[in-house]
């Protein structure tokens, strides 16, 4: 009986040992469109290292913008132009994450609608870390401060990891989106008072709402630094792929709808982590 107990204790001992590992690398994982843990469109529930900061650039193809038609945009641009997403994430601590994206449309603009572009924050917080028999959950919120904000996100997600071999992972999603969300899209012209003139809107509006219903998606992974995705992100059906480059930059590539091409870019970093050199130093000195 001994013997039975000290097999199981050893067994989970090593499936909890191997989840932490396999966590701390997809830390360094790729990052979805708006530059959250996710594959290309969709968030996961994959948590990142506190302390961890990434800094990237997505860009957007033209028939996917999802500010097209918008009833609600404070202006109008031409239809089908592709745009820019830059941002930046950083978990402040081991749950919760923030995040700041600026979306640009690409192209000439009307005079009016020239600026830094779309600010969107976005708050994550995991309600779950994952277990040997439970995935990671985790819920988005995205500020209702702004006024034209492109990829706001009020969503839940659920995350599980699969180990198929001793190379190959499968990280697995479900989430869903809500269709509605609060926006000041009244006030515009009046950056002073942030807390009035709230809405509420729904998505559907939109020819192409960003997480409006159930998403999901399968990212199968090669030493944590190759890997193939495959999403369903509220609308379309998206498969990607990934790599990671010297630890700490991952580029990534998709084809959207089996449309268009997406690609993004991004560097990651542990801001709790000294610089080698400066670790070197003082070690020396100790």
């Amino acid at each position: 009986m001994n013997r039975v107990t000290g097999v199981m204790r050893t067994s989970l001992g090593r499936s909890l040992l191997l989840i932490g590992l396999v966590g701390s690398q997809l830390s360094l994982a790729q990052v979805n469109i708006s530059g959250k843990p996710g594959l290309m469109n969709i968030p996961t529930a994959r948590i990142l290292a506190d302390g961890m900061f990434h800094i990237g650039y997505h860009y957007n193809p033209s028939h996917y913008d999802p500010r097209a038609n918008d009833p609600n945009a404070s202006v109008n641009v031409a239809p089908n132009q592709s745009s820019s997403v830059y941002y930046a994430t950083l978990a402040m601590l081991p749950r919760l994450e923030i995040n700041i994206n600026i979306f640009r449309v690409n192209g000439e603009l009307p005079l009016k609608a020239r600026g830094i572009g779309d600010r969107q924050f976005d708050i994550k917080y995991a309600v779950l870390t994952e277990r040997e028999r439970r995935p990671s959950v985790a819920v988005i919120v995205s500020a209702p401060f702004g006024i034209d904000n492109s990829l706001v996100t009020y969503a839940a997600a659920a995350t599980k990891n699969f180990t198929l071999s001793e190379t190959v992972t499968a990280e697995v999603t479900a989430g869903f989106g809500s269709p509605y969300y609060f926006d000041r899209s009244d006030n515009v012209g009046n950056n002073f008072d942030i807390f009035s003139n709230y809405k509420l809107h729904n998505k559907n509006e939109r020819s192409n709402p960003y997480l409006s219903g159930p998403f999901g998606g399968v990212a199968i992974r090669f030493k944590q630094t190759l890997g193939g995705m495959i999403e369903w992100d509220s609308r379309h059906l998206n498969l990607g792929a990934y790599a990671k480059l010297f630890d700490r930059w991952t580029v990534q590539a998709g084809v959207i709808n089996f449309d268009q091409i997406t690609f993004g870019t991004s560097y990651a970093v542990s801001l709790k982590k000294l610089p080698k050199r400066v670790r070197e130093k003082s070690e020396v000195v100790k």
